[in-house]
């Protein structure tokens, strides 16, 4: 009887000993500077062809591509508040479904007070909790 108490003894301070040790899975630390290509704009698919950009940098300047015009903005962000600045864009005429989808995607941004990141997707938010933007972080072009 005594050996069996020992055994269970040495088993549990073996187990307490091995949990001391195991680190714990740390997640990654997504941020959002990064090019990102938007997936989808209020629910809405995009038009792969013509596919809009955004590049946060590390400086908070936003640029990219709205579909057909070029963007620049600058933006600020705490916690998972995202706040973004009046939207600067050329003025391109291109196809009318691309200036459509080109307006909801301005229109969203606009709108846009929250983000969350996982997994290498960005997913921005409204006020009142709407997805307005759904977008996937873009690979890294190879440099030349």
């Amino acid at each position: 009887m005594k050996n069996i108490k020992r055994l269970a003894l040495l088993v549990a301070i073996s187990t307490t000993l091995a949990a001391c040790n195991s680190s714990p899975a740390v997640p990654s630390q997504e941020t959002l500077p990064g090019s990102w290509l938007v997936q989808s704009i209020q629910d809405k698919a995009v038009m792969m062809q013509n596919i809009a950009r955004l590049n946060f940098d590390q400086t908070n300047g936003l640029s990219g591509s709205a579909s057909c015009n070029n963007i620049s903005s600058r933006y600020s962000i705490q916690n998972n508040s995202l706040n973004i600045g009046p939207i600067a864009t050329t003025r391109k005429m291109c196809a009318p479904a691309l200036m459509a989808q080109e307006s909801r995607l301005l229109q969203a941004l606009a709108k846009v007070k929250r983000f969350q990141l996982h997994n290498g997707e960005l997913l921005m938010y409204d006020q009142q909790g709407g997805l307005q933007i759904k977008a996937k972080r873009a690979k890294p072009e190879p440099s030349t």
